[in-house]
């Protein structure tokens, strides 16, 4: 009997370890593998860059990144109600673009509060401390060296425009701040007051229109993103005046390499959204899995290539643009 008894004994214990780890297996495909991607806009190409770097590290660690954002830079509301949806959802972990550095705070800091590993990708929030980690472009760094080379093209003296992005985003600011930095080395140059877009070509097309018509002894522009570098030069173009005034950009996106390739745009600044969006991901999969991230992890800042007629053909050059094929 006593042996019976033991042999009961014995199945009930294996019985209730395997049990033990039924659960634990359960518990544990219950868990999201879902990282979500909330870009600034979905109505600009330079985003499906990032989330290619985010989709690649994902596919190598299980994940699946999904994309969801508001259509225009313009809509912060928007954004700010998505994102508090998405962290109802308890995805695994979030990769986000602040459309504006105050007002998109409390969202993210409701995220962290609930559980919701999140970092900023881009363009961050006004207090850097409450994501787990921010990955963004050196703008103001971006913005001067971009600012020098103006400087350079139209021989240290002259007028010239800064076209921002919006006025809310940490981006916006850093480059603005970094361009007009770089000007006041030169004093002979007159910057006009920033003229805030958006990020939307047609706006940056009328509002270059205008600044030409007020100003016909304009000889620059700078733009700080894409969509802007495309609307001024095509003002520019229909004004016949593409091959006189001078034009820098940031991003080489589709967008923009056409008419840097006719001489329109004179040189882009070059960012690299892939390397944020795939050590975004890598950085969210070690909080994942319980580990922490460092201090000196915390904040990283990838710099900046300038782009221009000489260098273009370089492999260099050629890793940074972001065209279809790489999506």
């Amino acid at each position: 009997m006593k042996k019976w008894y033991s042999v009961i004994s014995l199945m009930l214990a294996a019985l209730l370890i395997l049990g033990c780890l039924t659960v634990a297996f359960a518990q544990d495909e219950g868990k999201s593998k879902t990282i979500v991607f909330i870009p600034k806009s979905t109505d600009v190409t330079y985003w499906l860059f990032l989330r290619k770097g985010a989709t690649d590290k994902a596919s190598e660690l299980g994940y699946t990144v999904d994309y969801q954002g508001v259509a225009t830079e313009a809509d912060v509301a928007g954004q700010v109600n998505l994102v508090n949806n998405i962290v109802a959802t308890k995805p695994a972990g979030i990769l986000m673009a602040a459309t504006d550095a105050k007002a998109l705070q409390p969202a993210v800091e409701n995220g962290i509060k609930a559980g919701i590993p999140i970092i900023m990708v881009d363009s961050g929030i006004e207090d850097k401390t409450i994501p787990l980690a921010n990955i963004t472009t050196d703008n103001f760094d971006g913005a001067y060296q971009a600012g020098l080379l103006l400087a350079e093209m139209i021989g240290g003296k002259g007028k010239v425009a800064n076209i921002g992005i919006t006025a809310g985003s940490q981006t916006g600011r850093e480059r603005s701040d970094g361009f007009i930095e770089a000007m006041k080395k030169f004093p002979d140059i007159q910057v006009l007051p920033v003229q805030w877009t958006d990020a939307i070509a047609a706006t940056a097309m009328n509002i270059a229109t205008d600044l030409l018509n007020a100003n016909p002894d304009l000889v620059g522009f700078y733009s700080a993103a894409a969509p802007m570098g495309v609307g001024i030069a095509q003002a520019l173009k229909a004004k016949g005046l593409d091959q006189k005034v001078k034009l820098i950009t940031f991003d080489p996106s589709p967008e923009t390499l056409p008419l840097f390739e006719e001489g329109t745009i004179n040189a882009i600044i070059a960012q690299d959204p892939y390397q944020m969006g795939y050590r975004g991901v890598e950085m969210l999969d070690k909080v994942i899995k319980g580990g922490k991230i460092e201090e000196g992890e915390r904040d990283i800042q990838i710099p900046v290539a300038i782009i221009t007629p000489e260098n273009y053909d370089t492999p260099e050059s050629q890793k940074l643009l972001q065209t279809p094929d790489k999506f």
